[in-house]
């Protein structure tokens, strides 16, 4: 399916040249860790054009993003990113066809609040070349120009994010369609449209969990944002 893409939106957007000091490198001074996933509504953007000591210059997009839920990222010994824990419990089936299910632990948590969001992704230098532009109850989170080519944004938009290590630099950016729970627009680090993160936020529009074959011992879905 093809679409017709109109950026005057962007362009609209004035252009902030900020000066750096020393050597602009992101990825070794922000991006360790292994970052947060979040759901929020897009309030505002600017745009930076950064030039460092060395003459380079680099071109961003910040988000400032309301945060409405969030998670630690969270990876298996290999590497490969796993679906965190979205709850301390998890609701387990104890009668025949679901007449009955009971509340059991399902250990930590993976849940943060916003206040931990804030204390993970906000870096004191580039909060200065961000913090008067970014609206009230706002986190702000960095993009590269070129990977904003790829996505319609526009102010009020529900979006998903992952951030690249514990810090405020995006690995993707999706546009969230809160007709059918599913993403509609997407830029960034991998496909994300048939993900567990597809599955976990649409948890939202199911009412009572799924039946089940047997009468003990399996679990039934839940909103598990929510506990």
């Amino acid at each position: 399916m093809s679409r017709i893409y109109d950026n005057r939106s962007l362009q609209t957007i004035p252009v902030l040249n900020q000066q750096w000091n020393g050597r602009w490198d992101p990825k070794s001074q922000w991006q360790t860790g292994n970052g947060v996933l979040l759901e929020g509504v897009l309030m505002g953007r600017s745009r930076h054009v950064i030039t460092d000591s060395t003459n380079n210059k680099c071109r961003y997009y910040a988000l400032h993003i309301k945060v409405n839920q969030a998670h630690k990222r969270k990876f298996d010994s290999k590497g490969v990113e796993i679906e965190p824990n979205f709850s301390e419990t998890q609701k387990v089936n104890t009668g025949y066809l679901m007449s009955s299910y009971k509340t059991e632990a399902k250990g930590k948590t993976d849940k943060l609040q916003t206040s931990e969001v804030e204390a993970i992704v906000n870096k004191p230098a580039l909060l200065e070349l961000t913090a008067k532009h970014r609206p009230a109850n706002c986190l702000t989170f960095w993009v590269e120009e070129k990977e904003m080519d790829k996505i319609e944004l526009e102010n009020e938009d529900v979006i998903r994010i992952k951030t690249q290590g514990d810090g405020p630099f995006l690995f993707s950016v999706a546009k969230l369609d809160l007709q059918s729970h599913t993403v509609g627009n997407y830029a960034g680090g991998e496909e994300v449209g048939a993900t567990w993160t597809d599955k976990v936020f649409a948890a939202k529009d199911r009412d009572s969990p799924q039946q089940s074959t047997s009468q003990e011992g399996m679990g039934a879905d839940e909103d598990e944002w929510d506990d």
